[in-house]
């Protein structure tokens, strides 16, 4: 990472990552497409970079996410960041570098599904051992610890219910069990939502960041990419976590991860602004039990949100006033003219699509009981956004 002088978020989104000595006089590094990586000495070709600082073989990085991992870095605090080839990878080598045979782990029920998934459905196989937290634990988390926690896996806000916990409650809680048990624990944090921009994870004591870079980081839904920023102590359990499960992002991902990143500012402050745009409408709305995104004043996880967070993102979900079926809302999807539906979020485009909540989730769920809607906001004009909307309720 490079050493300067501490510059403000959108100077290293335009200038973090643009190393002279591989973009040779372009603006953009071009993809570096190489697997085999030649070296001019036996010396050089013998010498092992162990802290992984330069590239050796196209698996163990190339130019192109070095500079990714370097601007990542700066914008987040990090020591040092490791690029993956999807969101997924991501979490799963910052979990696995920490959980063994018997070891214990800590996860909120507000994650994202396939994380569960990950330890009910393949950590598990291995002999690992989990238990699900509410989303809205506060310092009772403490006496959920075992002697043999490694993990304390969050995410705030959460996915589809976008719960926020008091993040200095629960991580002091954390740090003084860890410290009476001599246990070390690590702290691993999913940042996707808010970004390094929004919200400062290792400014709160948070050992790993995660961000599914496919989201806001690329931008325009045309790649797969995972990031995993880490402090000093973690850096290379991550990393040989990476190398040991052959994990590894292609050149040409990072290249539009970094030319994602460029815009990531503008684009995450346009879309959080038309969000609160629409999370305003729709709390009005007389169809809308519900707006869950906890920017908006009227949201129970607002006092939290202003405590930890400079702003957001622009998914958000909405509980609707009873539970419909699906040839119901096939009305309200079926014919919107702006709004799609995906399964990703965090590009350019708007999307809404249905909720499930996720099967492991067991805390507050009365308060979920009818339809959910998620809708992640765009960079279009919010009035037409609006405009859409209010037609898919008529419709319904």
């Amino acid at each position: 990472m490079n050493k300067q002088k501490k510059r403000k978020s959108k100077t290293i989104l335009a200038q973090s990552g643009r190393s002279r000595e591989y973009a040779k006089g372009a603006v953009n590094i071009p993809p570096y497409r190489s697997s085999t990586v030649l070296f001019d000495t036996l010396k050089e070709y013998k010498d092992w970079d162990h802290e992984y600082s330069t590239y050796r073989y196209g698996r163990l990085g190339s130019p192109n996410s070095l500079a990714l991992e370097e601007a990542y870095s700066e914008l987040s605090g990090a020591y040092r960041s490791i690029a993956t080839n999807s969101g997924m990878s991501a979490i799963n080598i910052a979990i696995s570098a920490f959980m063994e045979k018997g070891s214990h782990a800590l996860v909120t029920e507000g994650a994202y599904e396939p994380t569960a998934e990950l330890f009910s459905g393949h950590l598990s196989k291995f002999g690992v051992e989990f238990d699900f937290i509410s989303p809205m634990i506060g310092e009772e988390i403490a006496d959920l610890i075992k002697p043999n926690t490694k993990v304390v896996y969050l995410e705030a806000p959460s996915s589809n219910t976008f719960e926020i916990f008091d993040l200095k409650t629960v991580i002091s809680a954390i740090r003084k069990r860890s410290s009476e048990i001599g246990q070390e624990i690590a702290i691993l944090f999913d940042n996707t939502w808010a970004g390094p921009i929004y919200f400062r994870s290792f400014e709160h004591d948070i050992d790993v960041e995660i961000q599914a870079a496919t989201k806001y980081v690329v931008g325009h839904s045309d790649a797969m990419l995972g990031i995993v920023a880490c402090n000093e102590k973690t850096f290379l359990r991550v990393k040989n976590s990476a190398r040991n499960q052959g994990i590894c992002a292609e050149p040409d991902a990072c290249y539009l991860g970094l030319r994602g990143l460029r815009t990531m500012g503008v684009r995450m402050e346009a879309q959080f602004q038309s969000a609160m745009n629409i999370a305003s409408w729709l709390d009005s709305h007389p169809m809308v039990q519900t707006v869950l995104f906890p920017p908006l004043p009227s949201s129970e996880y607002f006092h939290n949100w202003k405590k930890y967070f400079t702003g957001g993102g622009s998914l958000m979900s909405i509980v609707l006033n009873q539970k419909y079926h699906d040839q119901d809302l096939e009305k309200f999807f079926d014919d919107m003219q702006i709004f799609s539906m995906g399964y990703s979020w965090g590009g350019f485009e708007s999307l809404a699509t249905p909720v499930r909540i996720q099967k492991d989730r067991k805390s507050y769920l009365e308060k979920l009981g009818n339809t959910i809607v998620r809708i992640h906001v765009g960079l279009e004009d919010s009035e037409d956004l609006i405009t859409d909307l209010d037609s898919a309720f008529k419709r319904l």
